[in-house]
């Protein structure tokens, strides 16, 4: 018996189809994945054959729950590290392959049908057409673990309103299809039950080009419901607290708020005071440098700071208590705001020389 693929690539009519390949584990994704990823997307890129490419994930739960973090984190250990080659290769293979698909000479067609975070956000939210369903769940999650919002995430982020992508960077929060549209972080909804429909007509007619993939899209779109929108009720909210520059101030506001009793308040404050300190400071001042960068300085910005992360920062111990043990008691280091000063965040931005990453256009 065959070990199942992790990830499936078929050539059908000249689309080249992604399909991530782990159900059990929410679609993951793994360093042997990316590398194949990156490979064949090499090779369709330059394939006359081809004329553009789908991702999806298996399953109807999740399109991809972001990098597999766990596995990642036992093998550095086991390697006694970190940092190991592994924790140095994995998320510089990632990243190349995150701007790949952001610069794909042909149309790269996201079907997010399901969990999109994380790792899940870098496979598909940077190609040319992004299709959500009803069952769609973004977030950035990162900072619970002792990450930031890496993948070229911080870049999105960093385009969207300043309170609303702090918000989503630093709380990890949940959002869905109708909110996604409209801060643009996808291009079209496509109810769940027409996406297989979708991909079919596209394989059917193979398109070329990204006005001809919108045609058939457009055959098949629709409105979200707004009942699954944060933003229309606590939009106004959500902007006024969280676009302050300094987490203090973040939390000073939320203190305030919450004596007015605003329970969507409590809860974002809640799960800000859970979080590694370190990683709120870094993702605020990565998102803020973020908004005036292109998405190529962002991931080179990103890379230094995901190094430092797996050296000096709480990524392994955040993995250990959330993932792994599932104690939920990280033990954050530093573990409280006041004692990450400015000089400790410095130290997460700093070039890295000869090993910095080189990204070709």
């Amino acid at each position: 018996m065959t070990m199942q693929d992790e990830v499936i690539f078929t050539e059908d009519n000249g689309v080249g189809v992604i399909t991530l390949n782990r159900p059990d584990r929410l679609n993951a994704l793994t360093y042997s994945m990316v590398k194949k990823i990156n490979k064949n997307l090499n090779s369709w890129e330059i394939n006359d054959n081809i004329n553009c490419i789908i991702i999806e994930g298996a399953g109807d739960r999740s399109f991809c729950a972001g990098g597999d973090v766990v596995k990642l984190r036992k093998e550095v250990l086991a390697d006694g590290g970190p940092p190991t080659n592994l924790s140095k290769s994995f998320f510089y293979d990632e990243y190349t392959l995150n701007y790949k698909i952001s610069n794909y000479k042909k149309p790269f067609i996201s079907l997010i049908n399901g969990f999109t975070m994380g790792g899940g956000v870098g496979v598909s939210m940077h190609g040319s057409h992004v299709v959500a369903s009803e069952k769609t769940m973004f977030a950035m999650p990162e900072t619970a673990i002792g990450l930031f919002p890496d993948v070229g995430g911080g870049w999105l982020l960093g385009q969207l309103d300043k309170g609303i992508g702090a918000w989503l960077s630093l709380v990890g929060a949940r959002i869905k299809a109708y909110d996604l549209l409209k801060l643009k972080l996808i291009t079209h909804y496509v109810s769940s039950e027409k996406v297989k429909i979708l991909k079919n007509s596209i394989i059917s007619s193979s398109p070329n080009s990204n006005q001809n993939v919108n045609n058939i899209i457009d055959q098949f779109s629709s409105k979200p419901e707004t009942e699954d929108s944060v933003l229309m009720n606590n939009g106004e909210l959500i902007k006024k607290v969280f676009s302050y520059d300094t987490i203090e101030q973040i939390f000073d506001e939320c203190e305030k708020l919450i004596e007015n009793e605003n329970e969507f308040l409590k809860v974002q404050y809640e799960e800000l005071k859970h979080k590694s300190p370190t990683s709120l400071k870094i993702s605020l001042k990565q998102i803020r440098n973020a908004s005036h960068m292109s998405l190529k300085d962002e991931l080179i910005m990103e890379y230094r700071m995901v190094q430092r992360c797996v050296e000096i920062g709480d990524f392994f111990e955040g993995v250990r208590a959330m993932l792994v043990d599932k104690d939920r008691k990280p033990n954050w280091k530093p573990n409280n705001i006041q004692d990450v000063d400015e000089t400790r965040v410095n130290l997460f931005f700093e070039d890295l020389g000869d090993l910095d990453l080189i990204l070709k256009n």
